[in-house]
Protein backbone atom coordinates (compact mmCIF):
# COMPACT_ATOMS: atom_id res chain seq x y z
CA UNK A 1 0.00 0.00 0.00
CA UNK A 2 1.47 3.67 -0.93
CA UNK A 3 0.41 6.48 1.65
CA UNK A 4 -0.45 10.21 0.73
CA UNK A 5 -1.23 13.32 2.69
CA UNK A 6 -3.60 16.29 1.64
CA UNK A 7 -1.47 19.27 2.41
CA UNK A 8 -4.17 21.55 4.63
CA UNK A 9 -3.48 25.06 2.45
CA UNK A 10 -6.04 26.57 4.94
CA UNK A 11 -6.73 28.78 7.20
CA UNK A 12 -4.04 29.09 10.08
CA UNK A 13 -2.39 26.04 7.09
CA UNK A 14 -2.19 28.37 4.53
CA UNK A 15 0.78 29.81 5.79
CA UNK A 16 4.12 29.61 3.90
CA UNK A 17 5.85 28.29 7.21
CA UNK A 18 2.88 25.55 7.47
CA UNK A 19 3.40 25.01 4.36
CA UNK A 20 6.53 23.98 3.79
CA UNK A 21 6.80 22.43 7.40
CA UNK A 22 3.85 19.86 6.31
CA UNK A 23 5.83 19.12 2.75
CA UNK A 24 9.42 18.48 4.38
CA UNK A 25 7.84 16.21 7.01
CA UNK A 26 5.63 14.17 4.29
CA UNK A 27 8.69 13.34 2.36
CA UNK A 28 10.70 12.86 5.44
CA UNK A 29 8.31 10.63 7.28
CA UNK A 30 8.35 8.28 4.22
CA UNK A 31 4.98 8.84 2.91
CA UNK A 32 4.99 8.34 -0.81
CA UNK A 33 2.57 11.65 -2.19
CA UNK A 34 1.72 14.85 -1.52
CA UNK A 35 -1.37 16.12 -2.65
CA UNK A 36 -3.49 20.22 -3.00
CA UNK A 37 -7.04 20.76 -3.52
CA UNK A 38 -9.21 23.44 -5.28
CA UNK A 39 -11.39 25.70 -4.52
CA UNK A 40 -11.01 29.42 -5.72
CA UNK A 41 -14.22 31.28 -4.34
CA UNK A 42 -16.79 30.27 -1.96
CA UNK A 43 -20.28 31.57 -0.57
CA UNK A 44 -19.56 34.24 2.77
CA UNK A 45 -20.13 31.50 6.26
CA UNK A 46 -19.48 28.66 4.24
CA UNK A 47 -18.71 25.86 7.37
CA UNK A 48 -17.70 23.13 5.02
CA UNK A 49 -15.37 25.53 2.62
CA UNK A 50 -12.85 27.62 4.52
CA UNK A 51 -12.33 31.51 3.09
CA UNK A 52 -9.04 31.25 3.43
CA UNK A 53 -7.53 29.27 0.90
CA UNK A 54 -4.46 28.88 -1.57
CA UNK A 55 -5.09 28.62 -4.39
CA UNK A 56 -3.98 24.80 -6.07
CA UNK A 57 -1.70 25.82 -8.54
CA UNK A 58 0.37 28.13 -6.83
CA UNK A 59 0.13 25.85 -3.87
CA UNK A 60 1.07 22.79 -6.36
CA UNK A 61 4.61 24.83 -7.45
CA UNK A 62 5.14 26.15 -4.02
CA UNK A 63 5.90 22.32 -3.19
CA UNK A 64 7.29 20.83 -6.35
CA UNK A 65 10.33 23.57 -5.45
CA UNK A 66 10.07 22.54 -1.87
CA UNK A 67 10.39 18.64 -2.11
CA UNK A 68 12.59 16.26 -3.87
CA UNK A 69 11.24 13.00 -4.42
CA UNK A 70 8.04 12.60 -3.21
CA UNK A 71 5.08 12.55 -5.87
CA UNK A 72 3.02 15.63 -6.20
CA UNK A 73 -0.74 15.37 -7.24
CA UNK A 74 -4.24 17.74 -7.31
CA UNK A 75 -6.92 16.29 -5.37
CA UNK A 76 -8.82 17.14 -7.15
CA UNK A 77 -8.36 20.03 -9.65
CA UNK A 78 -12.14 21.00 -10.67
CA UNK A 79 -11.30 21.28 -14.71
CA UNK A 80 -14.42 23.77 -15.82
CA UNK A 81 -12.97 26.27 -13.37
CA UNK A 82 -9.47 27.16 -16.10
CA UNK A 83 -8.92 27.68 -19.32
CA UNK A 84 -7.24 23.73 -20.45
CA UNK A 85 -4.69 25.26 -22.81
CA UNK A 86 -3.32 27.58 -19.82
CA UNK A 87 -4.16 24.83 -17.29
CA UNK A 88 -2.27 22.19 -19.85
CA UNK A 89 1.01 24.07 -19.98
CA UNK A 90 1.24 24.86 -16.09
CA UNK A 91 0.82 21.31 -15.33
CA UNK A 92 3.16 19.88 -17.48
CA UNK A 93 5.72 22.94 -16.58
CA UNK A 94 5.14 21.40 -12.77
CA UNK A 95 5.95 17.87 -13.70
CA UNK A 96 8.98 19.01 -15.94
CA UNK A 97 10.69 21.43 -13.24
CA UNK A 98 9.58 18.07 -10.84
CA UNK A 99 11.50 15.71 -12.89
CA UNK A 100 8.49 14.46 -13.79
CA UNK A 101 6.69 14.04 -10.09
CA UNK A 102 3.12 15.21 -11.07
CA UNK A 103 -0.12 13.19 -11.07
CA UNK A 104 -3.14 15.29 -11.68
CA UNK A 105 -6.66 14.29 -10.17
CA UNK A 106 -9.60 15.77 -11.88
CA UNK A 107 -13.14 16.46 -11.29
CA UNK A 108 -16.27 18.45 -12.55
CA UNK A 109 -16.83 20.35 -9.50
CA UNK A 110 -19.99 20.79 -7.04
CA UNK A 111 -20.65 24.05 -5.81
CA UNK A 112 -23.02 26.31 -7.79
CA UNK A 113 -22.09 29.21 -6.44
CA UNK A 114 -18.81 29.21 -7.27
CA UNK A 115 -19.17 28.04 -10.82
CA UNK A 116 -21.42 31.34 -11.20
CA UNK A 117 -18.48 33.45 -9.65
CA UNK A 118 -16.18 31.99 -12.50
CA UNK A 119 -18.74 32.70 -15.50
CA UNK A 120 -19.10 28.54 -16.25
CA UNK A 121 -22.44 27.30 -16.68
CA UNK A 122 -23.00 24.46 -14.09
CA UNK A 123 -25.36 22.63 -16.50
CA UNK A 124 -21.93 22.40 -18.65
CA UNK A 125 -19.38 21.04 -15.96
CA UNK A 126 -19.19 17.39 -17.03
CA UNK A 127 -19.58 18.20 -20.64
CA UNK A 128 -16.85 21.05 -20.34
CA UNK A 129 -14.79 18.31 -18.10
CA UNK A 130 -14.58 15.33 -20.69
CA UNK A 131 -13.54 17.77 -23.29
CA UNK A 132 -10.63 20.18 -21.37
CA UNK A 133 -9.50 16.74 -19.98
CA UNK A 134 -9.38 15.55 -23.92
CA UNK A 135 -7.38 19.27 -24.58
CA UNK A 136 -5.21 18.42 -21.72
CA UNK A 137 -4.00 15.14 -23.60
CA UNK A 138 -3.88 16.40 -26.97
CA UNK A 139 -1.26 18.84 -25.72
CA UNK A 140 1.24 16.69 -23.66
CA UNK A 141 0.84 13.93 -26.21
CA UNK A 142 0.97 15.52 -29.94
CA UNK A 143 4.15 17.33 -30.96
CA UNK A 144 2.07 19.52 -33.42
CA UNK A 145 -1.92 20.26 -32.19
CA UNK A 146 -5.05 20.22 -33.22
CA UNK A 147 -8.17 19.74 -31.84
CA UNK A 148 -11.78 21.29 -32.52
CA UNK A 149 -14.11 21.02 -29.90
CA UNK A 150 -17.50 22.88 -28.37
CA UNK A 151 -15.39 25.28 -26.68
CA UNK A 152 -12.07 24.76 -27.54
CA UNK A 153 -10.53 25.00 -31.03
CA UNK A 154 -7.06 25.22 -32.72
CA UNK A 155 -5.11 23.91 -35.52
CA UNK A 156 -1.36 23.06 -35.97
CA UNK A 157 -0.51 24.54 -32.68
CA UNK A 158 2.97 23.98 -30.79
CA UNK A 159 3.23 23.97 -26.64
CA UNK A 160 6.41 23.05 -24.82
CA UNK A 161 7.22 21.97 -22.63
CA UNK A 162 5.26 18.51 -22.45
CA UNK A 163 5.67 15.84 -19.87
CA UNK A 164 9.50 15.51 -18.10
CA UNK A 165 11.68 13.64 -19.89
CA UNK A 166 11.75 11.13 -17.46
CA UNK A 167 8.49 10.71 -17.49
CA UNK A 168 8.77 9.17 -21.03
CA UNK A 169 5.26 9.52 -22.25
CA UNK A 170 2.13 11.66 -20.64
CA UNK A 171 0.95 12.89 -17.38
CA UNK A 172 -1.16 10.57 -15.35
CA UNK A 173 -5.05 11.54 -14.90
CA UNK A 174 -7.15 10.46 -12.01
CA UNK A 175 -10.55 11.16 -12.42
CA UNK A 176 -12.04 11.66 -8.76
CA UNK A 177 -15.77 10.94 -7.65
CA UNK A 178 -17.97 8.31 -6.31
CA UNK A 179 -20.95 8.75 -8.78
CA UNK A 180 -21.72 6.79 -11.53
CA UNK A 181 -20.61 10.18 -14.06
CA UNK A 182 -17.25 10.08 -12.48
CA UNK A 183 -16.54 6.45 -12.67
CA UNK A 184 -17.65 6.60 -16.39
CA UNK A 185 -15.20 9.40 -16.71
CA UNK A 186 -12.59 7.28 -14.95
CA UNK A 187 -13.17 4.37 -17.23
CA UNK A 188 -13.19 6.57 -20.12
CA UNK A 189 -10.44 9.33 -19.93
CA UNK A 190 -8.82 8.68 -17.18
CA UNK A 191 -5.59 6.75 -16.00
CA UNK A 192 -6.89 5.85 -12.58
CA UNK A 193 -9.43 6.66 -10.09
CA UNK A 194 -10.09 8.58 -6.90
CA UNK A 195 -12.84 7.93 -5.14
CA UNK A 196 -13.47 9.65 -1.63
CA UNK A 197 -14.67 8.09 1.72
CA UNK A 198 -15.98 4.64 0.86
CA UNK A 199 -15.93 2.37 3.91
CA UNK A 200 -14.14 -0.91 3.27
CA UNK A 201 -17.46 -2.48 3.20
CA UNK A 202 -18.59 -0.64 -0.03
CA UNK A 203 -15.45 -0.59 -1.99
CA UNK A 204 -15.30 -4.00 -3.72
CA UNK A 205 -18.21 -3.40 -5.46
CA UNK A 206 -17.27 0.43 -6.72
CA UNK A 207 -14.08 -1.28 -7.66
CA UNK A 208 -15.95 -3.45 -9.95
CA UNK A 209 -17.94 -0.92 -11.27
CA UNK A 210 -14.50 0.85 -12.29
CA UNK A 211 -13.38 -2.21 -14.01
CA UNK A 212 -16.55 -2.82 -15.96
CA UNK A 213 -16.31 0.88 -17.16
CA UNK A 214 -12.54 0.33 -17.98
CA UNK A 215 -13.72 -2.69 -19.90
CA UNK A 216 -16.65 -0.95 -21.93
CA UNK A 217 -14.24 1.48 -23.12
CA UNK A 218 -11.43 -1.02 -24.27
CA UNK A 219 -8.91 0.15 -22.07
CA UNK A 220 -7.17 -1.11 -19.03
CA UNK A 221 -7.65 -0.51 -15.34
CA UNK A 222 -5.23 2.35 -13.45
CA UNK A 223 -4.55 2.28 -9.96
CA UNK A 224 -7.07 3.86 -7.10
CA UNK A 225 -6.50 6.42 -5.41
CA UNK A 226 -8.56 6.61 -2.17
CA UNK A 227 -8.98 9.66 -0.20
CA UNK A 228 -9.63 9.59 3.35
CA UNK A 229 -11.59 12.44 4.95
CA UNK A 230 -13.07 12.79 8.72
CA UNK A 231 -16.11 11.43 8.13
CA UNK A 232 -17.88 12.88 10.93
CA UNK A 233 -17.56 12.25 15.55
CA UNK A 234 -17.43 9.45 16.81
CA UNK A 235 -20.26 8.40 18.98
CA UNK A 236 -19.85 6.74 22.20
CA UNK A 237 -21.32 3.44 21.48
CA UNK A 238 -21.42 3.47 17.58
CA UNK A 239 -19.97 2.33 14.70
CA UNK A 240 -16.12 3.23 14.23
CA UNK A 241 -14.98 5.35 11.55
CA UNK A 242 -12.72 3.64 8.55
CA UNK A 243 -8.85 4.77 10.01
CA UNK A 244 -10.04 5.37 12.95
CA UNK A 245 -9.50 3.55 16.79
CA UNK A 246 -6.20 1.35 17.59
CA UNK A 247 -3.47 1.32 15.22
CA UNK A 248 -4.64 -2.50 14.84
CA UNK A 249 -8.09 -1.52 13.83
CA UNK A 250 -6.40 1.25 11.15
CA UNK A 251 -3.97 -1.45 9.74
CA UNK A 252 -7.10 -3.88 9.14
CA UNK A 253 -9.21 -1.08 7.56
CA UNK A 254 -5.78 -0.46 5.07
CA UNK A 255 -5.29 -4.23 4.76
CA UNK A 256 -9.44 -4.46 3.43
CA UNK A 257 -8.80 -1.78 1.42
CA UNK A 258 -5.87 -3.32 -0.06
CA UNK A 259 -8.21 -6.48 -0.79
CA UNK A 260 -10.72 -4.85 -2.83
CA UNK A 261 -7.85 -3.24 -5.08
CA UNK A 262 -6.95 -0.21 -3.06
CA UNK A 263 -3.11 0.80 -4.12
CA UNK A 264 -3.27 4.01 -2.17
CA UNK A 265 -4.67 5.82 0.88
CA UNK A 266 -4.52 9.56 1.21
CA UNK A 267 -5.19 10.90 4.42
CA UNK A 268 -6.87 14.52 4.56
CA UNK A 269 -6.82 14.85 8.55
CA UNK A 270 -8.32 17.56 10.54
CA UNK A 271 -5.60 19.13 13.16
CA UNK A 272 -5.51 22.01 15.41
CA UNK A 273 -1.97 23.07 14.54
CA UNK A 274 1.02 22.21 12.50
CA UNK A 275 2.34 20.20 15.54
CA UNK A 276 -0.80 18.50 15.87
CA UNK A 277 -0.75 17.38 12.65
CA UNK A 278 3.30 16.62 12.23
CA UNK A 279 2.53 14.89 15.32
CA UNK A 280 -0.65 12.48 13.85
CA UNK A 281 1.66 11.94 10.70
CA UNK A 282 4.19 10.34 12.47
CA UNK A 283 2.61 8.46 15.05
CA UNK A 284 0.40 6.88 11.67
CA UNK A 285 3.87 6.36 9.58
CA UNK A 286 5.11 4.57 13.24
CA UNK A 287 2.18 2.58 14.56
CA UNK A 288 -0.26 1.99 11.92
CA UNK A 289 1.57 1.61 8.36
CA UNK A 290 4.34 -1.87 9.85
CA UNK A 291 1.14 -2.92 10.65
CA UNK A 292 -0.15 -3.58 6.98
Amino acid sequence: MRYGVAIPQAGRFAAPDAVRAVAHAVEDLGFDSLWVSDHIIVPEGSSYIPEFMDEPLATLAFVAAETRHVQIGTSVLIVPYRDPVFTAKFLSTVDMLSNGRLVVGVGAGWLEEEFAAMSVPFSERGARTDEYVRVYRNLWETETSSFSGRWKQYERMRMYPKASPARRGTIPLLVGGNGTASIRRAGELGDGWHPINVAPADMPGLVEQYRAACSRFGRAPGPIVLRHMPGGRVVPGGPRLPLTGTAEEQAADVRAYGAAGVDEIMLSLAARSVDELLQTLRQFMREVAPRV
